[in-house]
C-alpha cells in the first residue's frame, strides 16, 4: 500500500520508515511526488495542525496520507516560555537549526544546565474512508545544555541536545537497534494507530 506521509522533514521520514519496516506500507512524501502545499498551522492543538496537513495532500492526491505535529513540553520553564506548538518558531520569528540549538541551549541552562521534557504528538490519517487522529505523549527525554559530539542530525536540531535516560545517548548517537531495544512508546502507538486504520480497517 503506498502511503504519503505529508512531512518535508528528513528526521520525520527517516524514524517513520524505520517504525513501519516490514509491513506492507510504502511511504511517499511530497518530494518524492514534486508537489508541495501551503499551509498555514493555525490549530488550537497538534491534532488540528495534523488533521489541516492530512487533509490538505489528501485532497492534492488522492493517496492515503498520514500527517504529525507535535508540541515540547520542559519541565521547571515557565509557562509563558513553555514551547507548545512553536518549537522552531519563538516571538515570530522562525529559527534556523543553529539559532534553535542555541535557543534551546540557553532555555535549559536557566534551570541548571539539563531538564525533563516531551513532545505531545497529533497524528492524522485521512482516506476515502474519512480521517482518523490519534494524540499520544511521548516518551520523557533529557534535554541539555550540552552538545553531542555527533552533530550531524536528521531533521530535528534538537537531537543533538536531547539525551535518552535509559540507555544515556544522545538522539543523535543513537542506533536503529537502539531505538527497537527501548520500544518507545511513541513508536509503538504510532504503528497502532497506522496497522489499524490503513490495514486492518476493512
Amino acid at each position: 500500500m503506498k502511503v504519503l506521509y505529508a512531512t518535508g522533514n528528513d528526521s520525520k521520514v527517516y524514524n517513520m520508515k524505520r517504525r513501519l519496516k516490514g509491513l506492507p506500507i510504502e511511504i511517499v512524501t511530497p518530494k518524492d511526488l514534486g508537489i508541495k502545499v501551503q499551509i498555514i498551522e493555525d490549530g488550537n492543538n497538534a491534532i488540528e495542525n495534523a488533521k489541516k496537513k492530512a487533509l490538505a495532500y489528501y485532497q492534492k492526491t488522492k493517496i492515503p496520507t498520514i500527517a504529525g505535529d507535535s508540541g515540547l513540553y520542559i519541565n521547571n520553564i515557565a509557562k509563558e516560555k513553555q514551547p507548545g506548538l512553536f518549537v522552531r518558531r519563538v516571538n515570530g520569528k522562525e529559527l534556523t537549526d543553529n539559532e534553535m540549538i542555541e535557543y534551546y541551549q540557553k532555555l535549559v541552562e536557566e534551570v541548571g544546565g539539563k531538564s525533563i521534557a516531551y513532545y505531545v504528538t497529533g497524528l492524522a490519517i485521512v482516506t476515502e474512508k474519512g480521517i482518523e487522529t490519534s494524540e499520544i505523549k511521548e516518551d520523557e527525554f533529557i534535554l541539555t545544555s550540552k552538545v553531542s559530539e555527533n552533530i550531524k542530525h536528521n531533521g530535528n536540531p534538537l537531537d543533538i541536545i536531547s539525551v535518552d535516560p535509559i540507555c544515556n545517548k544522545y538522539y543523535t548517537e543513537m542506533t536503529d537497534k537502539d531505538f527497537a531495544y527501548l520500544g518507545q512508546t511513541f513508536d509503538k502507538k504510532c504503528v497502532e494507530f497506522i496497522v489499524t486504520n490503513l490495514i486492518n480497517k476493512p
